[in-house]
């Protein structure tokens, strides 16, 4: 496990203002400034080179092994085609075929090889000809790609309509924003970036940065956002009909190009941003809180660093969360709200509604989703008095909140070193996040990530801590 250093930019406090958000860009290594106008993205301070997909950063501490990761996608796309087609056609070698059925495995296999190409021109010419599928692993949590396709159908290839899903995610935002606009803002999560782009055009003043980690989607974006043209087919293995079989989609920005000084794409984590901390009005988290992070307590820590005080965090999206994540944090809205309350913020309007979800525009078929819109606003500090205090400490559940000292802890042994480094480490203004961190360098166990550290180190201060006997983690 390599550590999370903090995010504080090396030999600077934090800062409320910047110039520009490409100033707010820290390494993630060593939390170092970069200069994102260089023609080599390098580290002054740790000599770590960030490359680029295309023209996009690839801000993570692995960069190479993530870009070695986007090239077994493509091939594993690839060896999953060609075992599709091949199955077809040895389909098609049974005598009893109607003339009719022969005709719609051939527009199959034909729609699909296109596909493929499709994708294929999208990302293989923006990966470095030395980068290689092997060596070193990053972690393949990106979706298969063209389960993910649909999003750059919608958001940019189907027409524009009163009430059509980009345009109700919009209104739904704009609800949650009110009549202040969004200023300095980071979309959490951003996909094919159409309500990030919807955004920029409907408040040409904001400065937008938008981060994600699928290769796919965020090329096609950054393409498509910059007046590039861009071609990509739909193909069914299902379909009602036979004219659903097929659908080449020209993608296309409806307002034009962005404003490249005031819209900012970023490969990062979305989860732990390196990011100055403190810099946005708004952070926007569009169907992302259920997906991105392992912990939601864990992004709501995040999402207070991320913001200054009075900035806004705004949601929308399902909470429908992985099959793996534990039920216990499978948060509802009234447990989401309390968490952020617990965290620093004041919740302020919401608003829940059912609305169509990539329903095909070629045969029909997708899902209705009901959703949660809200914004909360960050306070200096979590108020106090307005509620009983019940459960665990919040310093204990969220990693930005100082953990106290207590009386008796210059006495404190034991005989686990863990449990007396985590003791020794409390000093009454290192948070969660920064005797995890501690441990972790310790540790130096690659298989271990930050989440399950922050998980031991809680279950340490629950049993040693005062302010948290006799209360339920």
């Amino acid at each position: 496990m390599s550590s999370t250093p903090s995010r504080e930019r090396a030999g600077h406090s934090s800062r409320t203002e910047v110039e520009s958000l490409l100033h707010a860009v820290l390494c993630p290594r060593c939390a170092a400034a970069l200069d994102l106008a260089a023609p080599t993205l390098r580290c002054r301070r740790c000599g770590q080179v960030y490359p680029r997909l295309g023209r996009i950063p690839v801000l993570l501490s692995e960069p190479l092994a993530y870009l070695a990761s986007c090239r077994r996608q493509l091939d594993r796309l690839e060896r999953q085609v060609e075992r599709t087609v091949q199955d077809i056609r040895e389909q098609l070698q049974a005598t009893d075929l109607l003339l009719a059925t022969r005709r719609r495995c051939e527009i199959t296999t034909e729609g699909i090889t296109t596909q493929l190409a499709d994708v294929r021109a999208i990302l293989e010419p923006l990966l470095p000809a030395a980068i290689r599928s092997e060596g070193q692993a990053w972690p393949d949590q990106a979706p298969a790609t063209l389960h993910h396709l649909p999003y750059l159908y919608r958001d940019w290839g189907w027409p524009s309509e009163a009430d059509g899903e980009n345009e109700e995610a919009l209104s739904m935002v704009e609800e949650m924003l009110g009549d202040t606009g969004p200023g300095r803002t980071l979309v959490m999560g951003a996909g094919a970036c159409r309500l990030a782009y919807d955004i920029h055009h409907r408040h040409p003043d904001a400065e937008i940065m938008v981060m994600d980690l699928d290769p796919v989607l965020f090329a096609a974006a950054h393409a498509v956002t910059h007046g590039e043209p861009l071609t990509v087919r739909e193909a069914n293995l299902e379909m009602g009909d036979m004219n659903q079989a097929v659908k080449e989609w020209s993608l296309a920005a409806p307002q034009g190009p962005v404003d490249d000084t005031r819209f900012h794409f970023l490969i990062a984590d979305a989860v732990d941003p390196p990011l100055d901390p403190g810099v946005f009005d708004t952070v926007l988290t569009p169907w992302f809180i259920d997906q991105g992070p392992e912990d939601v307590r864990d992004l709501i820590s995040t999402l207070h660093r991320m913001l200054k005080p009075g900035g806004r965090w705004v949601n929308l999206g399902p909470l429908q969360y992985h099959l793996d994540v534990p039920v216990s944090r499978r948060f509802a809205r009234e447990e989401l709200f309390d968490l952020a309350e617990r965290a620093g913020f004041r919740v302020g309007p919401s608003k829940s509604a059912t609305v169509p979800y990539l329903v095909s525009r070629l045969n029909g078929r997708g899902k209705v989703e009901w959703v949660l819109a809200f914004s909360a606003i960050r306070l200096e500090a979590p108020e106090t008095g307005s509620r009983p205090h019940v459960g665990p400490p919040p310093w204990l559940v969220f990693r930005h909140l100082p953990i106290p000292t207590f009386e008796g802890q210059a006495l404190f042994w034991s005989e686990a070193s863990m449990i007396r480094m985590v003791v020794s480490s409390i000093d009454g203004r290192r948070t969660l996040d920064d005797i995890a961190r501690r441990v972790a360098e310790r540790a130096d166990q690659p298989d271990i990530s930050m989440s399950q550290v922050r998980t031991a180190v809680r279950q340490c201060l629950q049993g040693v801590h005062p302010a948290c006997r006799g209360r339920p983690a």
